[in-house]
């Protein structure tokens, strides 16, 4: 049995404690000890060690090194992550995790603290346990290593120091970061003492507590009791409870029995409820003028006045129990949205299968949320980032125009701007100029301010949540922390936006409205985007169904706010990323959505129009519709038929679902020889409702494209690509990615094949012939 008694059962809410201090100080030492001592008292401990160094937790496992999380990232595909790999159990089943951190020279060890901080919360392993402590590094508290004092973790500070300059230097810089987060609150509980026996090093402790108004805790002594236990890779707590629980309690030496009643006092203080207090750094000068006894101390005591309190009243036991005024902040719960919607994130395919990357997550994100059209969007990173983001969203705007002198607000000129992070700011960090950024576009009064985080920002530990007490009740800010390609690739940002604007600008409390829906995934660097649009709205202008909401393509934020508004969904596209949004939706707002996705081709607009018809009351009207487009239909095809039967087509394409072109080719009197189906990231599976004769190939290879073409001699291939060979008797065609929608898309595409191949090619005064083997069936 532990020779620390068992201590009556305290209802309290759960416990988050940070210990701070210089690297050799001793807090792993003493992290490890006090996390025995909880123990001890029946407390579920978690401890986290925050320290490149990564030995936080070697005494509670009897000396044995665990994986720490960032090698484990580094070895591990994403999908294979399992809590039990970086969790382990030590003393009294305290859970033990280590950061980790790269090797010296190399990266951000800060950036790694908040990966690591990352996957915690996405296995939400801190949830089993009544006390969480950090073990972190504090001689640079860069926002890396910041992150266990911000508000949705610690809730309890002890700093470790010493008698030693750099220790107390060390104590006042993290003081200052606390004061960054916190400023009028309370979190600080002390300081730790850990004796070095250095010369007059009461009075320096003494005085510097005083000066930053902090109780010492506990004054650890300089102890081969310590030395004793490392030897035997326990904690003290560990080793004198098994020699208690061997030996009379009475026969322990008195160096031994103060130790261990150190550890159980100061634990026990913790569980009952230490009283907290606001930090309250020195300046260098200040700092210098307490330790060296040049001036009096910034709190207004004389360092002598500090030296007596000290030696006269200052009592282990006393200090413990001290009383301060200060009271308990509760603990913030700032995590973003998305990461509470779900267990597990949203990863894009590209994620999944550990491909290089197709892109960054920052791009992505920025390119969606562009398209809330009263929004300012604000990148949070170099102007680099948000030069070659801007150059993909107003790209395809540019091409448009030129090719159809059609202008497209969104794409041309859209809300985006940067905060010009500069090397200053990645090295002392960017947040003040967020914050100052954010100030400037308010005064635009823009509907809403969407931050999002790039790379630098993201590396060098930038708190992009911090913008948030920046918003006003009529502009409200959203944060998409993408940090760069660090999230994951260019479909990674989109998911992320897609889910993380949801989150944060959804009203749940909006009720459905009757003929209302929204219209879910457009893809908006397809050139079609629009019109296929327009060919929507008007079916659905014709059955009395209003458009909310486009998911998101050219939307207002206040459509995106009352998406709750519609009573269905319409998916545009039913590919991996488009089913990932209707889970999302189904699953985190109950949303409704329509089992189709946009109909191509004459057979699935029937089977659209005449569905959702249904749903809403104006069957009548859709059968109208379908018999006027079908009498158009069966004309086109008739006069199409006269040239294309009997014709060979060869299909080789990554497109899963043909279904609308293989109809019209079919009626058309094609003859279909072979269909080869390329591997692509966004779609699975070949899909169709016709009954086929030719051979399908699924995952096909494309270096058998030319034995096909030679075997199947057809007299048309369709493919997505061109190859740059010419064919002597075989005309190729690209079948677009994104189709066009409606009644006619597959006739418009076989309409235009008959007509190249009844063009006359033997002008020999214009080498038609030639011109056209060169530069179209190659």
């Amino acid at each position: 049995m532990s020779a620390l008694q068992t201590m009556p059962h305290k209802e309290s809410m759960k416990q988050e404690i940070a210990i701070y201090g210089k690297g050799g100080i001793g807090k792993s030492t003493l992290s490890a000890n006090l996390s025995a001592a909880l123990a001890d008292w029946g407390k579920s401990v978690l401890q986290i060690g925050c320290d490149p160094k990564h030995d936080s937790t070697r005494l509670l496992l009897n000396g044995r090194k665990i994986t720490t999380i960032l090698d484990y990232i580094k070895m591990t595909g994403a999908l294979d992550y399992k809590k039990e790999d970086i969790l382990f159990q030590g003393y009294q089943d305290i859970g033990c995790v280590e950061a980790g951190g790269p090797e010296p020279g190399v990266g951000c060890a800060g950036r790694g603290i908040i990966t690591a901080f990352e996957l915690l919360e996405q296995f939400k392993i801190k949830a089993a346990y009544d006390i969480i402590l950090y073990d972190v590094l504090g001689d640079v508290v860069c926002g890396g290593f910041a992150v266990p004092i911000r508000r949705e973790y610690a809730d309890t500070i002890f700093l470790v120091t010493s008698g030693e300059y750099m220790a107390m230097y060390a104590a006042n810089n993290i003081l200052r970061g606390i004061k960054n987060y916190d400023t009028g609150k309370c979190r600080v509980a002390g300081l730790l003492y850990n004796s070095r026996n250095v010369e007059d090093e009461d009075r320096k402790v003494a005085a510097f507590a005083a000066a930053v108004g902090l109780p010492i805790c506990a004054k650890i002594p300089r102890s081969d009791v310590f030395a004793q236990a490392e030897r035997e890779n326990k904690t003290v707590v560990e080793l004198l409870s098994h020699k208690g629980a061997e030996e009379d309690v009475k026969d322990l030496q008195e160096e031994e029995q103060k130790i261990k009643e150190l550890f159980r006092s100061l634990s026990q203080t913790i569980i009952e409820g230490i009283p907290l207090y606001e930090a309250k750094p020195l300046t260098d000068d200040e700092l210098e003028a307490v330790i060296y006894n040049t001036v009096r101390t910034a709190a207004g005591a004389s360092e002598e006045k500090s030296r007596c309190a000290f030696n006269n009243d200052l009592k282990e036991e006393a200090i413990l129990k001290e009383e301060s005024g200060g009271t308990r902040e509760g603990k913030g719960n700032e995590l973003t949205a998305a990461k509470n919607t779900d267990t597990h994130p949203y990863l894009s395919k590209n994620v999944i299968r550990n491909e290089p990357l197709h892109g960054c997550a920052f791009n992505g994100a920025v390119t969606m949320s562009v398209h809330l059209t009263d929004a300012v969007v604000l990148a949070h990173g170099p102007k680099s980032c948000a030069y070659l983001s801007y150059q993909t969203i107003s790209s395809a705007g540019r091409r448009r125009l030129f090719e159809r002198g059609s202008l497209m607000p969104v794409a041309i000129s859209p809300n985006f701007q940067c905060t010009d992070m500069n090397e200053t700011d990645m090295i002392f960090g960017g947040t003040q100029k967020l914050m100052e950024t954010v100030e400037a576009v308010k005064r635009q009064k823009p509907k809403a301010i969407i931050v999002i985080s790039s790379c630098p920002a993201g590396i060098i530990g930038d708190d992009i949540e911090r913008v948030k007490g920046l918003a006003e009740p009529d502009l409200p800010i959203v944060t998409i922390k993408t940090d760069g390609n660090l999230s994951g690739d260019y479909l990674q940002g989109m998911l992320l936006c897609y889910t993380e604007l949801a989150a944060q600008v959804i009203d749940k409390s909006v009720r459905a409205e009757k003929k209302v829906v929204n219209i879910v995934f457009e893809k908006v660097v397809a050139k079609n985007t629009e019109s296929n649009f327009q060919i929507i709205k008007a079916y659905l202008d014709q059955l009395n169904i209003s458009v909310n909401c486009r998911f998101l393509c050219n939307t207002s934020f206040d459509s995106l706010k009352n998406f709750c508004k519609a009573e269905l969904n319409l998916l545009a596209y039913r590919d991996y990323t488009g089913m990932i949004l209707e889970k999302f939706f189904t699953e985190t707002y109950q949303c409704k959505f329509f089992t189709q996705q946009f109909p191509v081709g004459f057979a699935e607009t029937e089977q659209w129009l005449l569905e959702i018809s249904a749903a809403m009351g104006e069957r009548e009207t859709a059968e109208k519709i379908v018999m006027d487009n079908k009498q158009i239909y069966e004309k086109k095809i008739g006069q199409i038929k006269e040239t294309l039967k009997g014709k060979r087509l060869l299909i080789i394409t990554y497109n899963h679902n043909l279904d609308w072109i293989l109809t019209a080719a079919l009626d058309a009197g094609l003859e279909v020889v072979k269909i080869g189906i390329l591997n692509f990231s966004q779609d699975e599976g070949f899909r169709t409702q016709l009954h086929l004769d030719c051979p399908i190939e699924e995952n096909y290879d494309k270096e058998e494209r030319e034995k096909d073409i030679e075997k199947y001699q057809p007299d048309i291939l369709l493919s997505n690509y061109e190859s740059g060979r010419a064919y002597k008797h075989t005309m190729t065609d690209t079948i677009p990615m994104c189709p066009d929608v409606g009644f006619f898309s597959g006739c418009n595409m076989v309409e235009r094949w008959a007509s190249l191949i009844k063009s006359n090619l033997q002008g020999e005064w214009k080498q038609d012939e030639r011109l056209f083997a060169k530069y179209y069936t190659g």
